[in-house]
């Protein structure tokens, strides 16, 4: 039976351009993208308008060794 170990990676809402630099790295090294999920972050104003994205958090896997 394979194990597998996991990391995350996170980042903020503008920086996609080094998360997306980063996933290609960490799939040459053999992590596999397993999903992805939003920060959201609720502002507290009076004239709130809702959540925006704040980060970008992926988890990834790969074999043990």
């Amino acid at each position: 039976m394979t194990k597998w170990e996991y990391r995350t990676l996170t980042v903020s809402r503008n920086e996609t351009t080094k998360f997306i630099d980063r996933l290609n790295i960490l799939g040459e090294e053999g992590w596999e993208l397993v999903s992805t999920f939003t920060i959201e972050s609720k502002s507290v104003g009076f004239f709130d308008s809702g959540a925006e994205t704040s980060g970008i958090v992926a988890v990834l896997k790969r074999p043990r060794e």
